[in-house]
Order: structure tokens, then C-alpha cells, then sequence
């Protein structure tokens, strides 16, 4: 190995540990409770979101359907005429 391969290797475990250390005291800063606490508001906030994009698409899809099937003549654009 040369040297400068070695001080790579030196410097990312030196960062390695230090983001180690840092994610350890941000991890055990909160207790259990509270990490179940923001897991399930976590899983919340998650949940409408993805509702609220695939309602978003799903619209926006179903908008363009019917455009298209307007403009072939499957679904008329004016009142049918009674008579």
C-alpha cells in the first residue's frame, strides 16, 4: 500500500468515526417513547402525502383520458338532442 492510499484510509475512518459518535448522541438524546412518537406521526405524514400525490396523478390521468376520448368522438362534448 502506498501512502496516500493509507491516509485515505486513515481520514475516512477518522470521518467514519466522527459521524458515528455524532449519530449516537443525536440517536440517544431522545428516549424510546419519543422515537415511537415520531415514527408513527413519521408513518402519518407519510401516509398523506402519498394520498394526496396519487390522488394528484391519478386526476391528472384521468383528466387527459377524457380529453382524448372527447376528441376521438367516444364522449360527446354537447347535450344529446331528445327527439
Amino acid at each position: 500500500m502506498s501512502i496516500n492510499h493509507m491516509s485515505k484510509l486513515a481520514s475516512g475512518a477518522a470521518y467514519g468515526a466522527s459521524a458515528g459518535t455524532v449519530a449516537n448522541g443525536l440517536l440517544t438524546r431522545l428516549s424510546p417513547d419519543e422515537w415511537s412518537a415520531i415514527g408513527v406521526i413519521a408513518g402519518i405524514v407519510v401516509a398523506l402525502l402519498t394520498f394526496c400525490i396519487n390522488f394528484y396523478f391519478k386526476r391528472k390521468v384521468s383528466l387527459a383520458q377524457i380529453k382524448a376520448l372527447e376528441s376521438r368522438g367516444y364522449i360527446p362534448t354537447d347535450k344529446l338532442e331528445e327527439g
